[in-house]
């Protein structure tokens, strides 16, 4: 997600106390180590498994949102967490934790609180992407999914606004969305808001651990009904799993970060 004019803040799942950012110069190459920016306020337990990220800009200030994937693991742990973050240049990052959010979510829509049940890998809930938009939190699913087409949760939110409970937040909405490929599963692996056209950009890739679906990129505007994939493609060793499109010279660039720990500028 991007902070800055070449600044750019992304999750570790396996370092849920933390975001990681990293700087590019003037002709888009790293100038210094990606660096750790710790947490405040975030116990053990209160962000398992983080996947997605988000930007909120609300009186000059920039709010972060960082989703679990809200899955469940092995019968028994369960991943939750939706934080707010006060991003700031320098230093620790002061965040809030929303308590309860996944039963919230998920008693409040039944099409979801089967899949919350499951290990993700049998069909369960799997949350890997996450957007801002016009007042919502648009989370992206890499599961449960189905042949030919993909899902999306509209969440209302008081993103930048008063306690960061789940008194601020509007009844869920899940968006059902066409694949051009009907015969394909795949699932969300990330989803940003994309400036330059009012729409987002997808990062589709398989659903399950074990499947072959491959990685793609496409884009999708509110009120339509279909992903429209884009001519990039990714080579079969690629995990990418964050984008962000962003300009840099005049140019429009999107920035793919891999789970292995690399990342392109495309």
């Amino acid at each position: 997600m991007r902070v800055g004019a070449r600044r750019f803040v992304f999750v570790d799942n396996k370092d849920p106390g933390s975001l990681f950012e990293m700087k590019f110069d003037a002709g888009l190459r790293e100038v210094e180590r990606i660096h750790r920016r710790r947490l405040t306020g975030v116990d053990a337990g209160n962000l398992r498994d983080p996947e997605g990220l988000t930007r909120v800009d609300r009186d000059g200030e920039i709010f972060l949102i960082v989703s679990s994937s809200l899955c469940a693991e092995n019968g028994h742990r369960i991943c939750d967490g939706l934080v707010r973050v006060h991003y700031r240049p320098d230093g620790d990052l002061p965040a809030e934790p929303m308590d309860g959010f996944r039963d919230w979510l998920l008693a409040r829509e039944p099409t979801l609180a089967a899949a919350g049940l499951l290990a993700p890998d049998a069909g369960g809930l799997n949350v890997e992407g996450l957007a801002w938009d016009a007042g919502a939190l648009l989370f992206g699913l890499r599961g449960p999914a189905a042949a030919g087409r993909v899902t999306l949760v509209e969440v209302p939110v008081d993103a930048g606004g008063g306690r960061w409970t789940t008194a601020a937040l509007g009844r869920p909405v899940v968006v059902p969305v066409r694949l051009p490929e009907p015969d394909v599963v795949q699932g969300v692996r990330d989803i940003s808001p994309d400036p330059r056209t009012g729409g987002f950009l997808l990062l589709l890739g398989r659903s399950t651990s074990d499947g072959d679906a491959p990685f793609r990129l496409g884009t999708w505007t509110r009120g339509s009904d279909r992903v429209e994939l884009l001519g990039i493609t990714f080579h079969r060793t690629a995990k990418p799993e964050g984008v962000t499109p962003f300009s840099a010279g005049g140019e429009q660039r999107i920035l793919v970060v891999d789970d292995a720990g690399g990342y392109a500028v495309l």
